[in-house]
């Protein structure tokens, strides 16, 4: 082992709002840090030190909020659930009827609207894909954007599959992808990752971001950077979890800001995998759900990962008639949903039908 890199440790640090930067470097000179990662308009930074201890004492700085664990996040799907299925000519998946969004589609479909995809990646060559991808990044590793799990391609699939007699088609079937790949082949990201995609959102201006994965454990730099892509007018949906427990809505899903969505099946049904808990705006399709997948395929898919995007493209529907506030969006969501006669901790405000939403909006 080279005794130089031994002991190496990164962590999250937050500094208190209003904090200058040359306070900031005066902190890692300090302590010996290295500086991984800096995001100044957030007062966080990703930082590492050879020796552990450090970060212990970085607690009695005047200026440090907390100091974070980088750990690891996960996309809400059941594994076991992934199912290779064959199409001829072109499918609505069940869900997308559900929602009566191909009644919307003469009039409203996504059109101009920007939607961030934080999760694996996309297959860029699918052909229900490639034509609504309009950028394509990476923090999980910098040169690597293409996925190679295939959930990344099923979120987008669900949000904007393009209307083109094959294959699929999504929510809002000319919205615009910006695919940002933060998790591995295992569906596996770290929470320095998410921070980074989120303010890569903000910065590149989108309209939503879908966030079809999340952890159990709640943290402050994760909060502050949440609380900046909605006060900068963007709406945000995740998935509530699939641990299956009562108050166990994850996070990011779990803060006020985000929409928190959970599942059910074609019968309307309740998944009984998904998280419930007092921060759930939404029920939606993420039983068997089909959509695209890697090397230009399709399969159907569960998980509160596959309800999520349901929501993120009848947001894009929705925008694409008018810009408004995220807060109206879900007002208009909320106050058009159809109840499945569940409680609010399984459902929310319950169904979407973004048709009768789209009518509401004057």
């Amino acid at each position: 082992m080279d005794i130089g890199t031994q002991n190496v440790e990164n962590k999250i640090i937050v500094f208190k709002k209003g904090t200058r930067p040359s306070q900031r470097f005066e902190i890692y000179k300090k302590y010996g840090l290295a500086v991984e990662k800096n995001f100044r308009s957030l007062n966080i930074a990703i930082c590492r030190a050879k020796r552990p201890e450090v970060f212990s004492l970085l607690s009695e700085e005047p200026w440090i909020e907390s100091v974070e664990e980088d750990v690891s996040v996960y996309i809400q799907v059941i594994p076991e659930s992934v199912k290779i299925y064959s199409l001829r000519g072109q499918e609505i998946p069940w869900g997308i009827e559900k929602l009566r969004a191909p009644e919307c589609w003469k009039s409203f479909n996504g059109d101009e609207i920007r939607v961030g995809v934080i999760d694996t990646g996309v297959d860029a060559t699918h052909p229900d894909l490639k034509e609504n991808l309009k950028e394509l990044m990476g923090t999980y590793k910098k040169n690597l954007i293409s996925d190679d799990n295939g959930h990344g391609s099923h979120v987008s699939g669900t949000i904007a599959a393009v209307n083109n007699d094959i294959g699929v088609v999504g929510v809002a079937p000319k919205a615009k992808i910006i695919s940002i790949k933060a998790f591995d082949k295992n569906g596996s990201g770290q929470l320095s990752g998410i921070l980074e995609a989120i303010d890569w959102c903000i910065d590149s201006k989108v309209d939503v971001i879908n966030m079809s994965f999340g952890i159990s454990n709640d943290s402050n730099a994760l909060k502050r950077v949440i609380k900046e892509a909605y006060d900068n007018g963007i709406v945000l949906v995740a998935a509530a979890g699939n641990n299956g427990k009562k108050d166990g809505v994850l996070y990011p899903a779990k803060y006020e800001e985000v929409m928190a969505v959970t599942a059910c099946d074609r019968r309307g049904v309740f998944a009984p995998f998904s998280s419930q808990g007092k921060e759930v705006d939404f029920i939606a399709p993420g039983v068997d759900v089909l959509s695209c997948y890697n090397n230009g395929g399709y399969v159907l898919m569960s998980g509160t990962s596959m309800a999520c995007p349901h929501v993120s493209g009848a947001c894009a529907l929705i925008l694409s008639k008018k810009r408004i506030k995220p807060s109206e969006l879900k007002e208009a969501l909320a106050r058009t949903a159809r109840s499945l006669g569940y409680s609010k901790e399984k459902q929310g405000a319950g169904f979407i039908d973004v048709r009768k939403a789209l009518s509401i909006i004057e």
